[in-house]
C-alpha cells in the first residue's frame, strides 16, 4: 500500500498506474529502461507517459508551441462561448420586465442550455471518436455564433429561450472534448496546469462576464453584450479553422505505458532498441530541434520516422479518415453505461454539485438584491461577481502549482510510481474554502448584510468550483484515458441534467424556507461528498482494477475500438 492507497490482491498492474521516474543511472546500477523516451534536461530520469510514437504527426510529437497554441485557441473559444450563459445573471430583473414574464421563467434561461449541451456532448464524442474532433469544434463554434446573434435580436421569452437551446448544442463540445484533447497532446506530467488553465477560461469568464455585462447593459442596453460576444465569436470561427489541427491519433497500443504492465514496458524497450541506438538518436534529436530542454518530446528513429510531417494545408482538412471502426450508435450508448463507474459517480457528485450550487447563487442573486431593501441595478449586481472572479483566478494559480508538482513529489515518495488518485488530494483546498462559503452564504444573504460579504463568500465557492473541475478532469484523464471522452460525456450528462432540473425548484425552495436553510442543506450535501473523496482516494486503485477486470463496455460490446489498434511501434 503506497501513500495509503490500497493495492488490489493479488498484486497486478492496474491501468492508470505508471512508472514516472527511473533511478539515476550509475556504473553500478545502469538505468533499466534506457530505450524508452524521457523528459530532457534536469528531469531526464522522468519517463514520458504515454510514450510518443515515432510519427511526426503524433500530437505528442508536435512542437510545444504548436500544442500550446492549439490549446490556447480552444480555451479562448471556450471562454467566449462560456460567457453566453452568465451574461443574463445581472439582467434577470430587466428580462422579466422586457418580456413581461416571471423570475421563474427567466431562471429557465440559465437551465435550458444544459440539456442540449449534454446531448451535443454525447453526439460530439461519438463523431470525434470516429471522424475526429476538428469538425466537431467547427460546427460547435458556428452554432454558438448563430446563437449569440439570435440572443441579441430576440423579441419574446420563447425566442430568447430558443437561442439558449441553440447555444447549448454548440457549448457541449467545449465542455467535454477539450479536456480529452489535452489528453491527446500532453503527457501525464504536463496535463495538470493545462487542465487548470482550461478551467480558468471556462469557469473564470463565467464569473467575469456579469461584471462587464452589468456595466454594458446599464450603459448601452442588455442587447449590446450579446452583440459584443458575437463579434468575438466570429474570429474564433476563423482561428479554429486555420490553427486547430486534428488531435485524434491512433497510437500503437504498446506505447500507452499508463495502461501497460512492467512486462509490456520491457517489450516496448526491446522494440525501440532493435530499431537502433535510441539514446544516440535522442541526443541527435535534441541538438537538431534547437528546443530548450524540458518537456519537448524527442522522436526516435525507426521506420515510422520516414512518415512525412503534414503540411499546413493538410492540417486544414476537415476529414482525416476514420479513427475508429466502431458503430456510431454503439458509441452513443457507451457514456450511458459509464454512469455505473465509480469514477464517473464521484466526479459528478464532487464537481457537478459544486457547479450547481454556484448556479443556484447566480439564479437567486437578482431575486435577493435587485429588490428592496438594496434595489441594485444590473451594474451593481455585476460588481458582486468581482470576488468570484478573483476566486477563480486563485484556483487557477493554486491548481497549476499543486496539480503537477504535487503528483511528481508523491510519485517519488511512492517508489517513482504515479497513481491517478494523487489528483484527488486537491479536495483538501476545495473543502477548506468551499464548504465555509457554502454554509455562510445563505445566512448573510437572508440577513441582507453588506453586499461585499456574500460576494466574498461567493468567491470562496467559485474557488472550490474551479479546483473541483481540475481535480476531476485530471483524475479521469489519468485513470481512464482510453475512455476519457465517453466518461467526460457521462459526467456532463449527469451534471447538466441535475443543473437543468435545479433551476425549476431553487426559486420556489428559497421562497418557501429562505436562503439560509437552503444553503445549510447544500453545505451538508457537499460535506458528505468531500468525505466520500477520502474513500475514493483509499480504494481508487482497487476500483480501477475491478472495473478493468469486469469491463462493462467490453462485456456489452461497447468498448471503443480504434483503427489499427494492434499496430506495433
Amino acid at each position: 500500500m503506497g501513500l495509503w492507497i490500497y493495492e488490489p490482491k493479488p498484486s497486478r498492474h492496474v491501468p492508470g498506474t505508471a512508472k514516472l521516474y527511473e533511478e539515476q543511472a550509475t556504473e553500478e546500477s545502469p538505468a533499466r529502461l534506457t530505450g524508452l523516451k524521457h523528459v530532457s534536461g534536469k528531469e531526464s530520469n522522468m519517463l514520458l507517459v504515454p510514450q510518443p510514437s515515432n510519427s511526426p504527426n503524433d500530437p505528442l510529437n508536435w512542437p510545444l508551441w504548436k500544442r500550446d497554441l492549439t490549446l490556447f485557441i480552444l480555451c479562448l473559444s471556450t471562454a467566449v462561448s462560456a460567457v453566453l450563459g452568465p451574461a443574463i445573471a445581472p439582467i434577470n430583473a430587466v428580462l422579466v420586465k422586457e418580456f413581461h414574464t416571471t423570475y421563474e421563467v427567466v431562471a429557465t434561461f440559465s437551465g435550458w442550455q444544459f440539456w442540449p449541451a449534454g446531448v451535443a456532448g454525447l453526439i460530439g464524442s461519438a463523431v470525434g471518436r470516429i471522424w475526429g474532433k476538428r469538425p466537431v469544434y467547427l460546427v460547435s463554434i458556428i452554432l454558438l455564433f448563430a446563437g449569440a446573434i439570435w440572443n441579441a435580436t430576440a423579441t419574446s421569452a420563447n425566442s430568447f429561450l430558443g437561442s439558449r437551446v441553440l447555444q447549448g448544442f454548440g457549448l457541449g463540445a467545449f465542455e467535454t472534448i477539450v479536456p480529452s484533447t489535452i489528453g491527446d497532446m500532453y503527457f501525464v506530467h504536463e496535463r495538470g496546469k493545462r487542465i487548470a488553465f482550461y478551467n480558468l477560461t471556462f469557469l473564470g469568464t463565467v464569473y467575469f462576464m456579469p461584471i462587464l455585462g452589468g456595466y454594458i447593459s446599464t450603459t448601452h442596453g442588455w442587447r449590446s453584450q450579446f452583440q459584443i460576444i458575437s463579434a468575438f465569436l466570429a474570429p474564433c470561427v476563423i482561428l479554429i479553422f486555420f490553427l486547430v489541427p486534428e488531435s485524434a491519433y491512433n497510437r500503437p497500443t504498446i506505447l500507452n505505458t499508463d495502461f501497460a504492465s512492467e512486462d509490456n514496458m520491457s517489450e516496448l524497450e526491446e522494440s525501440l532498441e532493435a530499431s537502433g541506438d535510441a539514446q544516440a538518436v535522442r541526443d541527435a534529436g535534441e541538438k537538431e530541434s534547437g528546443i530548450p530542454s524540458g518537456t519537448e518530446p524527442v522522436v526516435s528513429g525507426n521506420s515510422d520516422s520516414e512518415e512525412k510531417r503534414k503540411t499546413f494545408t493538410e492540417d486544414l482538412r476537415l476529414y482525416n479518415g476514420r479513427f475508429s471502426d466502431e458503430s456510431f450508435f454503439k458509441l452513443l450508448l457507451a457514456p450511458l453505461v459509464l454512469f455505473l463507474y465509480p469514477a464517473t459517480i464521484w466526479s459528478f457528485l464532487f464537481q457537478g454539485s459544486f457547479i450547481t450550487w454556484g448556479i443556484a447563487v447566480s439564479v437567486i442573486l437578482a431575486r435577493l438584491f435587485a429588490g428592496p431593501p438594496t434595489n441594485f441595478t444590473p451594474e451593481q449586481l455585476g460588481y458582486m461577481y468581482c470576488a468570484p472572479f478573483i476566486g477563480a483566478l486563485m484556483a487557477y494559480f493554486v491548481g497549476s502549482f499543486l496539480s503537477d508538482s504535487s503528483v511528481k513529489w508523491m510519485a517519488r515518495k511512492n517508489n517513482n510510481v504515479y497513481e491517478p488518485e494523487f489528483r484527488i488530494l486537491m479536495v483538501i483546498p476545495v473543502a477548506i474554502f468551499g464548504l465555509p462559503g457554502l454554509y455562510a452564504y445563505g445566512y448573510v444573504a437572508e440577513a441582507h448584510m453588506h453586499w461585499i460579504i456574500p460576494s466574498v463568500l461567493y468567491g470562496f465557492l467559485t474557488f472550490a468550483v474551479v479546483m473541483s473541475c481540475t481535480a476531476t478532469y485530471t483524475y479521469i484523464l489519468d485513470a481512464h484515458r482510453d475512455i476519457s471522452v465517453e466518461m467526460l460525456v457521462s459526467m456532463l450528462l449527469l451534471k447538466n441534467f441535475f443543473a437543468f432540473g435545479s433551476t425549476y425548484f431553487i426559486i420556489d425552495w428559497v421562497d418557501a424556507v429562505g436562503p439560509a436553510k437552503v444553503f445549510y442543506v447544500m453545505g451538508a450535501i457537499q460535506t458528505a461528498i468531500c468525505g466520500l473523496s477520502v474513500f475514493i482516494y483509499l480504494f481508487g486503485k482497487v476500483q480501477r482494477d475491478f472495473m478493468n477486470r469486469h469491463n462493462l463496455l467490453k462485456w456489452l460490446g461497447l468498448y471503443p475500438i480504434s483503427v489499427n489498434k494492434h499496430a506495433v511501434a
